[in-house]
């Protein structure tokens, strides 16, 4: 009898987050080495890490440290920088082979596991001779970098084509369409009929096809790849709006449930109905209340659906919970556990998951108690924010009146007037300071350049030519330069006394 073999625990919560941190570590993208550098960091504060994660996410930092050339780097502190990373990634990985009683040397365990025995040489010179050039550090990081993704990354995954998400999704695409003209046939017309032969024969090479590509995707395809193209819009939710569902009633139209009931169905066998029906209620629910964490109750995210399509979504909800979660026999328990749809509505409140949450409240009458005052809660909360938006717009028509022309024509006198003081005081001052110019100068001349009239620097625009502007833009909403200027980084801040 076989020994069942303990869980291992890992810092990364689901094989699509493991194998999202490969592809930004060797993405050619800098901004997304840098998220996956950053992700592997936070994965060593939870637990141990392993070490060809470790070694990669240290080559793919070193590479982006000496890309992006930080300010006082030299190439002394990058070329030791770079000695260290390698020193660490040799010894990281062929340490693990270290087993037995006397230890073996670091060319022998290198060549057991297919390093190229001169990363060991490269290790050896950086550690006690004269550390190598940059460009020979560089080629040797990039190289190591490589290794590493074919000889760990690359055996991580798991055989499926490079395409499977385009394979999943023409598969299903034809097995829907083949299978809505196998429907729609059967004339008495002899090509109609011929028509219809030629399709159901198509359409039973297509349910072979989707079969064997179902038979080779693991169970976290569903995730991975089934869900997400089923979400997609043109699969559960049509293209065409005329078959979507509409609130507040949410029914499901029936040709769009004549279209995707038989492959759903086929998805759950080949799965089974907890597996298959639990994702996709997640994946729609992610949809449908996206996280809100930094959003107040209620308020709308980009990623939020529109209203057909959302309709659409709890609609699905809706027949799945009531073909697979609702039993006619009170003994049996549910095919499907409601514990991540619940969290992910209760966790994001919003016009859509008050929806859901009333779906399952009208299926489950034990729900229905415990429910309930969430769902009143986010009733009057939606009825509150509602009648808010629509005090505020009120306000604001009522505050626009009070800036009448009057009031401005007044405040322009005021502003007039200070200035025509200001302007004597100064043209007093001119004619003072004329006296001991040159005769040929005319002091009107000076007032004029030196003080220009209140005329000449207000004028009154027309009321219908005001528009608003964002706070710190200008007149024409551009967003005015504030940079500083390069020829204020050759002027000290203390100047050298003479």
């Amino acid at each position: 009898m076989a020994v069942a073999r303990a869980p291992k625990i890992v810092p990364w919560t689901s094989t699509e987050e493991y194998m999202n941190i490969a592809d930004w570590l060797y993405s050619t993208e800098l901004s997304e080495r840098k998220r996956g550098v950053a992700v592997v960091k936070a994965w060593r504060a939870r637990g141990r890490v392993p070490a060809a994660i470790d070694a990669t996410a240290n080559l793919a930092e070193i590479m982006i440290a000496d890309q992006e050339r930080r300010q006082g780097m030299s190439i002394s502190q990058l070329r030791h920088m770079y000695s260290m990373t390698l020193i660490r990634f040799v010894n990281s990985i062929v340490d693990l082979e270290q087993r037995g009683t006397f230890a073996q040397s670091m060319t022998t365990l290198a060549s057991r596991i297919g390093m190229p025995a001169w990363f060991v040489e490269l290790r050896h010179t950086c550690t006690h001779e004269q550390i190598p050039s940059l460009t020979v550090l560089r080629s040797a990081c990039e190289q190591a970098h490589s290794w590493i993704g074919d000889y760990y990354w690359k055996r991580q995954a798991r055989s499926l084509p490079e395409d499977t998400m385009a394979h999943i999704r023409e598969a299903i695409g034809e097995y829907v369409t083949l299978r809505e003209k196998t429907k729609g046939g059967g004339t008495n017309d002899s090509i109609s009929a011929k028509k219809s032969t030629t399709d159901t024969r198509a359409f039973k090479s297509a349910k072979k096809s989707l079969k064997l590509l179902l038979g080779q995707l693991h169970e976290d395809a569903v995730r991975l790849y089934v869900v997400p193209v089923l979400v997609e819009p043109g699969f559960l939710v049509p293209e065409d709006k005329r078959m979507r569902s509409q609130f507040p009633d949410c029914a499901m139209p029936s040709r769009l449930l004549q279209r995707w009931s038989s492959i759903l169905r086929l998805f759950a066998e080949t799965w089974g109905e907890s597996l298959f029906f639990e994702e996709l209620l997640s994946g729609i629910v992610a949809i449908l209340v996206p996280d809100s964490s930094e959003l107040s109750i209620f308020e709308s995210s980009e990623r939020s659906p529109g209203t057909s399509h959302a309709a659409t979504l709890v609609a699905w909800i809706g027949w799945i919970l009531q073909n697979y979660y609702v039993t006619n026999d009170a003994t049996v328990t549910p095919a499907i556990n409601l514990d991540d749809l619940l969290e992910g509505c209760l966790r994001s409140p919003c016009y859509y998951s008050r929806a859901v949450l009333r779906i399952v409240s009208a299926l489950d009458p034990t729900l229905k108690r415990e429910l309930r005052p969430f769902v009143d809660f986010m009733g009057k909360a939606l009825t509150a924010l509602v009648a808010a938006e629509s005090e505020a717009k009120a306000g604001s028509i009522k505050k626009g009146i009070q800036f009448s022309e009057e009031s401005l024509r007044q405040e322009e006198e005021l502003m007039a007037q200070r200035l025509k003081q200001t302007f004597e005081t100064e043209s007093e001052n001119t004619d003072k300071l004329s006296m001991d110019m040159d005769s040929t100068i005319d002091a009107s001349d000076l007032q004029t350049q030196t003080a220009p009239t209140a005329a000449g620097r207000w004028s009154y625009p027309s009321q219908s030519s005001w528009s608003p502007c964002p706070i710190g833009t200008l007149v024409d909403g551009s967003i005015p330069s504030l940079e500083w200027p390069a020829w204020l980084d050759d002027v000290p801040l203390h100047p050298t006394p003479l």
